[in-house]
């Protein structure tokens, strides 16, 4: 079900249930993607699974933190600072109204160890889950790589060109700032031939596998 389809009374009836939350991020993905990749796919991923269990999906935080792509038009970053009261405030808040139980669907990497930061500083009696979906599959996933790309297909989105392979560079460690050349010049890291919706399938179907467990076992399951 979706918050925002509910009435005040419905909400309360449905505090005891998994609050869904996703946070997104607007940053290129190569020429060959949109720019909304990082909302897009969590949020069809949680709408899929609005439908599909039982959990409230609120909506989308649609920007991020955003620091490795910059230099490239249409990177629209928060300051961490910002994703970090925006996620404590929205936690803080369900928790007011009576949520115990919170799965966070990150659909950009930048964002990740600040809303763990947020979570960990929150008081009071609660369990989340923070989840990366590249991280939830055996297919090695870049950046608008063939995986993401993929994906996307699968939840109904449609590249904007064919991309070509172009070269770039790996550094060890954590460079800042970033090299001119971690990313190509197109702005993606990763394989980007052979890009088929078939493939993104099966991703989906391996990801919300895992997810449906995590949320039927009270959001811890083992490795």
């Amino acid at each position: 079900m979706f918050a925002e389809k509910l009435n005040w009374e419905e909400f309360e009836k449905h505090k005891d249930k998994t609050a869904l939350l996703v946070f997104g991020a607007l940053e290129p993905h190569g020429k060959h993607l949109p720019l909304e990749i990082d909302s897009y796919i969590p949020t069809k991923m949680a709408e899929r699974l609005g439908e599909r269990e039982d959990v409230v999906v609120f909506p989308t935080v649609p920007f991020g933190y955003v620091y490795t792509l910059r230099k490239y038009p249409g990177a629209i970053s928060l300051t961490s600072r910002t994703l970090y009261n925006i996620v404590k405030d929205i936690v803080k808040e369900l928790l007011r109204s009576g949520f115990r139980k919170f799965l966070i669907l990150s659909g950009h990497g930048g964002n990740t160890s600040i809303i763990k930061s947020a979570l960990k500083e929150l008081k009071g009696d609660f369990r989340a889950n923070v989840i990366e979906w590249w991280r939830l599959t055996e297919a090695e996933a870049g950046h608008a790589d063939r995986v993401e790309s993929a994906l996307y297909l699968a939840l109904g989105g449609k590249l904007k060109e064919t991309p070509v392979q172009e070269e770039r560079k790996d550094y060890l460690g954590v460079v800042i700032p970033t090299p001119e050349k971690l990313f190509t010049p197109s702005g993606y890291i990763g394989n980007v031939e052979n890009i088929s919706k078939e493939e993104g399938e099966k991703i989906l179907k391996e990801i919300e596998e895992k997810i449906i467990r995590i949320i039927e076992n009270n959001l811890i399951v083992e490795v």
